[in-house]
């Protein structure tokens, strides 16, 4: 299926979704896409928080990105696979029967199909700054990512 209908069925059937991507086969090269895709997304992201940051502070705006780019496309995925391998240990001391491909599947996904939500945060952002508007859609998506994550998790267990 598409990766856009799979988002948007993420939103109101997770379980089902997360059914068919393990019915398909959690493969190491689709989670790795997802988590690129969602990295790359998460960049484009915080391109309005940037702009305004540049324009308020009188400094290029190219020099923000190129650091906004090092970190989402080059450090924040070795932080999503840090803490699925911790989160993978903590797994296997429960005893539970999770593969690492499985969990990072779940957690790659998540934020790829949270990703939406974090354009919003971004936006918001870029046009009234870090205040409650900001810290509100933050929750929002916090809190959804948190519901797919706990969705593929019950699937799995099943």
């Amino acid at each position: 299926m598409s990766v856009v209908i799979n988002i948007s069925k993420t939103y109101y059937k997770p379980t089902q979704t997360y059914s068919k991507l393990f019915a398909a086969g959690a493969s190491e090269k689709e989670n790795l896409a997802y988590l690129v895709g969602g990295c790359v997304i998460s960049f484009v992201a915080q391109w309005p928080a940037q702009s305004r940051h540049a324009f308020i502070n009188q400094q290029p705006v190219d020099e923000l990105m190129g650091a906004i780019l090092l970190s989402n496309l080059f450090l924040l995925p070795l932080i999503f696979y840090l803490v699925s391998a911790i989160i993978f240990i903590f797994a296997k001391t429960f005893k539970s029967n999770i593969l690492g491909v499985e969990l990072r599947l779940i957690i790659f996904w998540s934020y790829f199909a949270a990703t939406p939500i974090l354009l919003l945060v971004g936006l918001v952002e870029g046009f009234f700054g870090k205040n409650y508007q900001y810290y509100t859609v933050a929750g929002l998506w916090l809190s959804v990512f948190l519901a797919f994550v706990y969705s593929g998790f019950r699937v799995r267990s099943k």
